[in-house]
């Protein structure tokens, strides 16, 4: 039906139906063309970068967890007196995990941003090079109510020690249930109970204005992106009005998109970028391990020998 003539609507000076359903056809064919383009230097591209940082990755990865058990295994008894094995073992594991995810995904995410952005920022400026400028100077406010909506659900760990997390509610439920048999025969519920009950008031001292205040944040997140939004809609209308030869509506949905479409990839780049902070601290504890010199090395070539 899409390229079926449709009669008596040749109109002398315009046209014929047939000149109508040729173009589309051959447009479609294009667009068809086009995308099946798009689809393969996706998949290409992905298989090449995936490829890339995962190789690399895997093997720090391997170097890493290598070092940290050679390490492991050379230190003295007396180590793992004051070190739960089962407690290092888990924290090697997470610890060499995070690692492991955090040396791939920023490289891979500053090339899928930066790549995306040019990009889109090249097409922008190409078809509508005012609206281009006016949007760049709203990302910044878009950037922020975006950070603003997110600090609602998600607020940061901050720098967690050991004896922090002993003491916090979750440290102190864990242990209790791993320990409960001691709990029931010195009858100390009631104890943990109220340890348990400082602990969160401890950790959130304000809640309800701590609750207000994400619930601000995340409203000034709202309205500074809808205003910038509204901002961007009335230049572009503005543009077409005023200058109706120099750019269509054509040229403002092209130049709008492009750069709007680039910041999504560029969200979706980093979005399951590993928290630094957490990277840090796993990265100190393992290399403290590796590098924590043994009292008595059982590996170790130096001192007296058996005759």
């Amino acid at each position: 039906l899409l390229y079926k003539l449709v009669p008596g609507c040749d109109i002398p000076g315009l046209p014929t139906c047939e000149d109508v359903a040729n173009d589309m056809q051959s447009l479609s064919f294009r667009l068809t063309y086009g995308w099946l383009g798009v689809l393969f230097s996706g998949v290409i591209g992905n298989i090449l970068l995936f490829y890339g940082f995962g190789t690399a990755s895997e093997c720090m990865n391997k170097r890493i967890r290598d070092s940290a058990f050679r390490s492991l295994i050379r230190q003295e008894v007396a180590f793992f007196d004051s070190h739960a094995v089962g407690v290092i073992t888990s924290q090697l594991q997470d610890d060499a995990a995070m690692l492991h995810a955090f040396s791939g995904e920023p490289l891979r995410a500053v090339v899928v941003s930066i790549s995306s952005l040019l990009v889109g920022l090249v097409i922008s400026f190409v078809f509508m090079w005012p609206f281009a400028i006016v949007m760049l100077l709203v990302l910044p406010f878009l950037a922020f109510g975006a950070k603003a909506k997110a600090k609602m659900f998600y607020t940061g760990d901050d720098e967690v020690t050991a004896a922090d997390d002993e003491n916090s509610p979750a440290g102190i439920v864990v242990e209790s249930l791993l320990n409960i048999r001691t709990v029931a025969s010195l009858t100390i519920e009631e104890t943990r109970s109220k340890e348990f009950s400082e602990a969160l008031r401890k950790e959130d001292p304000t809640p309800l204005k701590s609750r207000v205040v994400r619930g601000l944040m995340a409203g000034l997140g709202q309205f500074t992106q809808f205003s910038g939004m509204a901002l961007l809609f009335w230049w572009g209308g503005w543009l077409l009005s005023h200058y109706p030869g120099v750019w269509s509506f054509r040229d403002f949905l092209i130049s709008m998109f492009a750069l709007m479409i680039s910041i999504s990839g560029m969200a979706t780049g980093s979005q399951s970028a590993t928290d630094k902070d957490d990277a840090k601290r796993a990265a100190r504890r393992i290399f403290h391990l590796i590098d924590r010199q043994s009292a008595i090395d059982p590996l170790s070539e130096e001192g007296m020998k058996g005759v």
